[in-house]
């Protein structure tokens, strides 16, 4: 093994580590002693690689963003038709939002606390998000599927609701249980149905596609 590839190697053990550290105890209980400990490697030759805990959480966080990405683009690509493209993201999108509960702190307090402190990450994400929605509608319109005469307001405005719906499961500031998780799904799935019965331009029983039958088409 390269130089090269043992560097990239030890990185991946750490993040590794940091991942299930973050998504087991939370961002503020976590130090970097025990995932130095759990990389089998002194806490300075952490340092060489994260300087602090806050840089390494945010590689963390913008690697699940990444996969997140990668996985909805990895979907616009199929030769599936653009509702089902829509409801496959939201489901991926409700996965991301709990994971990233998850690594914030078992506290959902500390969630939006995390939120704050890395508010660039989550504001060029929302960013790319917008360009994914976009990128659907834009399909759906260009096959004849969707009538949307200004898509990216159309995006912003299924983004909004989408984000209005994750506050409300988290209003009483607890962490969600299933229940509170599966109530919220559901929500979402009925949200994106209803958006997609004012924007189709014609019916279709390919389009009906349920909102969990989408979640399994990747």
């Amino acid at each position: 093994m390269s130089s090269e590839e043992q560097l990239i190697h030890k990185e991946r053990l750490i993040l590794d580590a940091a991942r299930k550290r973050f998504a087991y105890y939370g961002f503020s209980k976590v130090t970097m002693d025990e995932i130095a400990a759990d990389c089998g490697m002194a806490k300075a030759s952490l340092y060489y690689y994260y300087p602090n805990k806050e840089q390494l959480f945010e590689r963390v966080v913008t690697e699940e963003q990444r996969h997140f990405i990668d996985d909805v683009e990895g979907v616009i690509g199929q030769e599936i038709p653009a509702s089902r493209k829509l409801c496959a993201y939201v489901e991926r999108r409700f996965e991301l939002f709990r994971e990233l509960i998850n690594l914030s702190s078992l506290g959902v307090q500390n969630f939006h606390e995390v939120k704050v402190q890395f508010s660039h990450l989550f504001r060029n994400f929302e960013t790319r998000e917008l360009k994914l929605l976009q990128q659907i509608l834009l399909s759906g319109a260009g096959a004849g599927e969707f009538s949307v005469p200004n898509p990216q307001r159309t995006a912003r405005l299924l983004l909004h609701v989408l984000q209005g719906l994750r506050l409300r499961a988290l209003h009483d500031g607890q962490e969600p249980g299933a229940r509170t998780y599966n109530a919220l799904r559901e929500e979402m799935a009925s949200c994106v149905e209803h958006f997609l019965n004012g924007i189709r331009t014609q019916p279709s029983s390919n389009n009906g596609t349920t909102h969990h039958e989408a979640g399994r088409e990747h």
